[in-house]
């Protein structure tokens, strides 16, 4: 009898993810829910509804659910990564971070948890220990598009705009079409009165999203500053 019911749970277990990969969200949670009626402690479900929770932006119950997982197994570092993206997306940038070096004691190298941390640094206004994380990131994959993007970001808040624009070129070399490299390389380009170069970034990044209210204002303040200039 226990035999069926285990296989039944894991058929309404396997239900609610195949919901989930279907973006059902909701009914991946019933799934889940129904599962945790009979296994209070089954924690896979636990972390999936978590994360099925997290999907839909709640973020507080999500992190009650991770939480009820770490009291079963401490160092589930999904649940302490989850956790602190969790935390970061409520705000609280500080306590991210002490979730994402929990998950860096697990393992160095978590590439994710090292660039969110840089992330939730750059937050806090500590743009060079955010370079620090990003150089790390880029350091285990050099390709890694956001990790450049974001240090170039860091570094014109730093007033580097000719190192943010190498950090910019370096991500264009791989995508010469990505928007973020291309807009915010255009506001370093006119921090250094490069109005022209500047346009032109602009004007690449629009033909991918035309509609983008942020590079046109940007644009357009760039074109009058410009002319009341000259």
């Amino acid at each position: 009898m226990l035999e069926i019911q285990s296989n039944h749970m894991d058929a309404i277990f396997n239900k609610g993810v195949a919901l989930g990969e279907l973006e059902k969200i909701e009914e991946s949670i019933v799934c889940y829910d129904m599962v945790l009626k009979i296994y209070p402690n089954h924690m896979d479900a636990i972390f999936n509804k978590g994360f099925a929770l997290a999907r839909l932006g709640k973020q507080e119950e999500a992190i009650v659910c991770y939480d009820m997982v770490l009291k079963i197994y401490p160092n589930h570092m999904d649940a302490i990564f989850n956790k602190g993206f969790a935390l970061a997306r409520l705000g609280k940038q500080e306590e991210a971070i002490v979730c994402y070096d929990m998950v860096l004691e697990i393992n160095p190298n978590h590439m994710d948890a090292i660039f969110n941390k840089g992330f939730a640094l750059a937050r806090l206004g500590k743009q060079e220990e955010a370079i620090v994380c990003y150089d790390m990131v880029l350091e285990i994959n050099p390709n890694h598009t956001s990790a450049s993007t974001n240090k170039g970001v860091a570094l014109a808040r730093l007033g580097k705009q000719e190192e943010a624009i190498v950090c910019y070129d370096m991500v264009l070399e791989i995508n010469p079409k990505h928007m973020n490299a291309l807009s915010n390389k255009g506001v370093a380009l006119g921090f250094l009165d490069k109005y022209e170069e500047a346009i032109v970034c602009y004007d690449t990044a629009l033909e991918s999203s035309p509609n983008n209210s942020d590079i046109i204002a940007n644009l357009v303040a760039l074109k009058v500053y410009s002319e009341l200039k000259y």
